[in-house]
Protein backbone atom coordinates (compact mmCIF):
# COMPACT_ATOMS: atom_id res chain seq x y z
CA UNK A 1 0.00 0.00 0.00
CA UNK A 2 1.22 3.42 -0.85
CA UNK A 3 0.98 6.09 1.80
CA UNK A 4 1.85 9.17 -0.18
CA UNK A 5 0.27 11.78 2.04
CA UNK A 6 2.93 13.86 3.74
CA UNK A 7 2.97 14.08 7.51
CA UNK A 8 2.14 17.75 7.02
CA UNK A 9 -1.42 16.83 6.16
CA UNK A 10 -1.85 15.06 9.46
CA UNK A 11 -1.35 18.31 11.35
CA UNK A 12 -3.21 20.50 8.92
CA UNK A 13 -0.40 21.96 6.85
CA UNK A 14 -1.31 20.20 3.62
CA UNK A 15 -3.00 22.00 0.76
CA UNK A 16 -6.16 20.05 0.07
CA UNK A 17 -8.12 20.18 -3.14
CA UNK A 18 -10.03 23.44 -3.31
CA UNK A 19 -13.65 22.39 -3.10
CA UNK A 20 -15.15 25.82 -3.69
CA UNK A 21 -17.76 26.32 -6.34
CA UNK A 22 -15.31 28.34 -8.41
CA UNK A 23 -12.50 25.79 -8.39
CA UNK A 24 -11.43 24.08 -11.60
CA UNK A 25 -12.62 20.53 -12.11
CA UNK A 26 -10.32 17.77 -10.82
CA UNK A 27 -8.60 15.82 -13.59
CA UNK A 28 -8.88 12.14 -12.67
CA UNK A 29 -6.20 11.23 -15.22
CA UNK A 30 -3.52 12.78 -13.02
CA UNK A 31 -1.36 10.44 -10.98
CA UNK A 32 -0.69 12.83 -8.10
CA UNK A 33 -2.17 12.14 -4.69
CA UNK A 34 -5.58 13.76 -4.16
CA UNK A 35 -6.42 15.09 -0.71
CA UNK A 36 -9.89 16.03 0.55
CA UNK A 37 -11.34 17.31 3.81
CA UNK A 38 -14.89 16.77 4.98
CA UNK A 39 -17.18 14.97 7.40
CA UNK A 40 -16.95 11.18 7.44
CA UNK A 41 -20.31 9.42 7.28
CA UNK A 42 -21.18 5.72 7.44
CA UNK A 43 -24.18 4.22 5.67
CA UNK A 44 -25.42 0.76 4.75
CA UNK A 45 -26.68 0.77 1.17
CA UNK A 46 -28.75 -1.97 -0.49
CA UNK A 47 -26.84 -4.22 -2.90
CA UNK A 48 -27.82 -7.27 -4.98
CA UNK A 49 -30.14 -8.47 -6.18
CA UNK A 50 -32.33 -5.38 -6.54
CA UNK A 51 -30.31 -2.51 -4.98
CA UNK A 52 -33.49 -1.19 -3.36
CA UNK A 53 -33.80 -1.99 0.35
CA UNK A 54 -31.82 -4.20 2.72
CA UNK A 55 -35.06 -4.79 4.64
CA UNK A 56 -36.55 -6.38 1.53
CA UNK A 57 -33.74 -8.87 1.02
CA UNK A 58 -30.96 -6.90 -0.69
CA UNK A 59 -27.37 -7.49 0.44
CA UNK A 60 -26.19 -4.83 2.93
CA UNK A 61 -23.20 -2.84 1.66
CA UNK A 62 -21.49 -0.85 4.43
CA UNK A 63 -20.01 2.31 2.94
CA UNK A 64 -17.91 5.27 4.06
CA UNK A 65 -18.89 8.57 2.47
CA UNK A 66 -16.88 11.79 2.76
CA UNK A 67 -19.22 14.80 2.69
CA UNK A 68 -17.45 17.88 1.32
CA UNK A 69 -18.26 21.41 2.43
CA UNK A 70 -18.83 22.57 -1.15
CA UNK A 71 -19.55 20.72 -4.41
CA UNK A 72 -16.78 19.95 -6.90
CA UNK A 73 -16.60 18.60 -10.44
CA UNK A 74 -14.27 16.17 -12.20
CA UNK A 75 -12.96 15.37 -15.67
CA UNK A 76 -10.77 12.71 -17.21
CA UNK A 77 -13.04 9.71 -16.65
CA UNK A 78 -15.78 8.44 -18.93
CA UNK A 79 -18.05 7.89 -15.93
CA UNK A 80 -18.07 11.48 -14.67
CA UNK A 81 -19.77 14.51 -16.21
CA UNK A 82 -17.78 17.70 -15.75
CA UNK A 83 -21.01 19.67 -15.88
CA UNK A 84 -22.44 17.95 -12.81
CA UNK A 85 -21.10 18.96 -9.41
CA UNK A 86 -21.11 16.60 -6.41
CA UNK A 87 -20.30 16.92 -2.72
CA UNK A 88 -19.90 13.26 -1.69
CA UNK A 89 -17.00 10.86 -2.28
CA UNK A 90 -17.08 7.15 -1.48
CA UNK A 91 -13.79 6.20 0.16
CA UNK A 92 -12.21 2.84 0.91
CA UNK A 93 -8.67 1.65 1.72
CA UNK A 94 -6.30 0.75 -1.07
CA UNK A 95 -5.58 -2.97 -1.12
CA UNK A 96 -2.48 -4.03 0.75
CA UNK A 97 -1.13 -4.96 4.15
CA UNK A 98 -2.16 -1.66 5.74
CA UNK A 99 -5.82 -1.91 4.69
CA UNK A 100 -6.89 -3.47 7.99
CA UNK A 101 -5.44 -0.57 9.97
CA UNK A 102 -7.19 1.92 7.67
CA UNK A 103 -10.56 0.20 8.15
CA UNK A 104 -9.98 0.49 11.91
CA UNK A 105 -9.13 4.18 11.59
CA UNK A 106 -12.23 4.84 9.50
CA UNK A 107 -14.45 3.27 12.16
CA UNK A 108 -12.93 5.56 14.77
CA UNK A 109 -13.50 8.72 12.72
CA UNK A 110 -17.22 8.28 11.90
CA UNK A 111 -19.05 11.57 12.38
CA UNK A 112 -15.83 13.60 12.54
CA UNK A 113 -14.05 15.94 10.16
CA UNK A 114 -11.16 14.14 8.51
CA UNK A 115 -8.53 14.55 5.81
CA UNK A 116 -8.18 11.65 3.38
CA UNK A 117 -5.69 11.13 0.57
CA UNK A 118 -5.18 8.59 -2.17
CA UNK A 119 -4.68 7.97 -5.87
CA UNK A 120 -6.67 6.33 -8.63
CA UNK A 121 -10.00 8.14 -8.21
CA UNK A 122 -12.73 7.14 -10.67
CA UNK A 123 -16.38 7.78 -11.43
CA UNK A 124 -19.35 5.70 -10.31
CA UNK A 125 -20.18 2.95 -12.81
CA UNK A 126 -21.69 -0.01 -10.91
CA UNK A 127 -24.49 -0.56 -8.44
CA UNK A 128 -21.88 -1.00 -5.72
CA UNK A 129 -20.77 2.61 -6.12
CA UNK A 130 -22.79 4.93 -3.91
CA UNK A 131 -21.29 8.35 -4.68
CA UNK A 132 -20.40 10.20 -7.87
CA UNK A 133 -16.70 9.64 -7.29
CA UNK A 134 -14.78 6.73 -5.76
CA UNK A 135 -11.40 7.23 -4.05
CA UNK A 136 -9.09 4.45 -2.83
CA UNK A 137 -7.35 6.07 0.14
CA UNK A 138 -3.86 5.60 1.52
CA UNK A 139 -4.36 7.72 4.66
CA UNK A 140 -7.07 9.16 6.88
CA UNK A 141 -6.46 11.55 9.73
CA UNK A 142 -8.40 13.96 11.90
CA UNK A 143 -8.81 17.37 10.30
CA UNK A 144 -6.47 19.77 12.04
CA UNK A 145 -7.76 22.71 14.06
CA UNK A 146 -4.74 25.04 14.27
CA UNK A 147 -6.09 26.72 17.39
CA UNK A 148 -6.28 23.43 19.30
CA UNK A 149 -2.55 23.28 19.94
CA UNK A 150 -1.93 26.97 20.57
CA UNK A 151 -0.34 27.60 23.96
CA UNK A 152 0.11 23.89 24.71
CA UNK A 153 2.92 21.36 24.50
CA UNK A 154 1.12 19.70 21.59
CA UNK A 155 3.14 21.91 19.24
CA UNK A 156 6.34 20.39 20.66
CA UNK A 157 5.06 16.88 19.94
CA UNK A 158 4.04 17.88 16.42
CA UNK A 159 7.43 19.45 15.75
CA UNK A 160 9.26 16.36 16.99
CA UNK A 161 7.33 14.00 14.72
CA UNK A 162 7.75 16.33 11.74
CA UNK A 163 11.49 16.05 12.29
CA UNK A 164 11.21 12.24 12.49
CA UNK A 165 9.37 12.27 9.18
CA UNK A 166 12.29 14.12 7.63
CA UNK A 167 14.81 11.78 9.28
CA UNK A 168 16.46 14.86 10.80
CA UNK A 169 17.88 13.94 14.21
CA UNK A 170 19.50 17.33 14.81
CA UNK A 171 16.16 19.07 14.44
CA UNK A 172 14.25 16.45 16.42
CA UNK A 173 16.40 16.72 19.55
CA UNK A 174 15.54 20.40 19.88
CA UNK A 175 12.19 19.18 21.19
CA UNK A 176 13.73 16.74 23.72
CA UNK A 177 14.96 17.48 27.27
CA UNK A 178 18.73 18.24 27.20
CA UNK A 179 19.84 15.23 29.25
CA UNK A 180 18.47 12.79 26.65
CA UNK A 181 19.88 14.43 23.53
CA UNK A 182 23.41 13.02 23.54
CA UNK A 183 22.79 9.27 23.86
CA UNK A 184 20.02 6.68 23.73
CA UNK A 185 16.98 6.38 21.46
CA UNK A 186 16.18 10.11 21.63
CA UNK A 187 19.66 11.21 20.57
CA UNK A 188 20.26 12.88 17.22
CA UNK A 189 22.37 10.05 15.83
CA UNK A 190 19.87 7.32 16.83
CA UNK A 191 16.98 9.23 15.29
CA UNK A 192 18.90 9.97 12.09
CA UNK A 193 20.15 6.41 11.66
CA UNK A 194 16.69 4.90 11.97
CA UNK A 195 14.26 7.42 10.52
CA UNK A 196 16.38 8.53 7.55
CA UNK A 197 16.61 4.94 6.31
CA UNK A 198 12.93 3.98 6.34
CA UNK A 199 11.39 2.42 3.24
CA UNK A 200 8.38 4.71 3.74
CA UNK A 201 8.92 7.80 5.92
CA UNK A 202 6.99 8.22 9.13
CA UNK A 203 3.53 9.70 8.65
CA UNK A 204 1.85 11.27 11.65
CA UNK A 205 -1.82 10.31 11.83
CA UNK A 206 -3.06 11.96 14.99
CA UNK A 207 -2.00 13.66 18.22
CA UNK A 208 -4.55 13.66 21.04
CA UNK A 209 -4.10 14.96 24.60
CA UNK A 210 -4.61 12.46 27.42
CA UNK A 211 -3.80 15.09 30.05
CA UNK A 212 -2.11 18.49 30.13
CA UNK A 213 1.42 17.12 29.72
CA UNK A 214 0.80 13.85 27.86
CA UNK A 215 -0.31 12.97 24.32
CA UNK A 216 -1.37 9.82 22.54
CA UNK A 217 0.34 9.78 19.12
CA UNK A 218 -0.54 7.56 16.18
CA UNK A 219 1.80 7.15 13.23
CA UNK A 220 2.89 4.75 10.52
CA UNK A 221 6.09 3.89 8.67
CA UNK A 222 7.76 1.00 6.84
CA UNK A 223 11.19 -0.11 8.07
CA UNK A 224 13.62 -2.26 6.07
CA UNK A 225 13.41 -5.89 7.15
CA UNK A 226 10.59 -5.16 9.60
CA UNK A 227 7.64 -4.22 7.44
CA UNK A 228 4.93 -1.72 8.31
CA UNK A 229 4.52 -0.28 11.76
CA UNK A 230 1.10 1.15 12.63
CA UNK A 231 2.32 2.61 15.87
CA UNK A 232 0.90 4.31 18.93
CA UNK A 233 2.85 5.97 21.71
CA UNK A 234 2.32 8.03 24.83
CA UNK A 235 4.51 11.13 24.75
CA UNK A 236 5.08 12.97 28.02
CA UNK A 237 6.29 16.56 28.11
CA UNK A 238 7.78 18.81 30.77
CA UNK A 239 8.79 22.45 31.10
CA UNK A 240 12.48 23.35 31.04
CA UNK A 241 13.39 27.05 31.29
CA UNK A 242 9.91 28.00 30.12
CA UNK A 243 10.00 25.65 27.10
CA UNK A 244 7.80 22.59 26.56
CA UNK A 245 10.10 19.63 25.86
CA UNK A 246 9.62 15.88 25.47
CA UNK A 247 10.66 13.93 28.55
CA UNK A 248 9.64 10.40 27.56
CA UNK A 249 8.03 8.33 24.80
CA UNK A 250 6.38 5.01 25.64
CA UNK A 251 5.33 2.73 22.79
CA UNK A 252 1.84 1.29 23.24
CA UNK A 253 1.95 -1.45 20.62
CA UNK A 254 5.63 -2.29 20.42
CA UNK A 255 6.69 -0.45 17.27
Amino acid sequence: MRRNLSVLSAIGLTICINASANAACINLKQTDTLSFEGKLNYRIFPGPPNYEDVRKGDTPEPTYILKLDDPICATGDEFVDQNVKFDSIQIFPESGKAAQALWRDLRGFIGQRVVVAGTGAFGRHTGHHHAAMMLPIATVSAAFDPTKSHGTSMTTVQGFYLALSAGNGEEAVKFVVPEKRSSGPLSAIAIRNFYSNLVEPLTLIDVAPTRSDEYRVRYTYVAPGRGRCDGEALVRTTKVDGLNLIDSIKSINGC
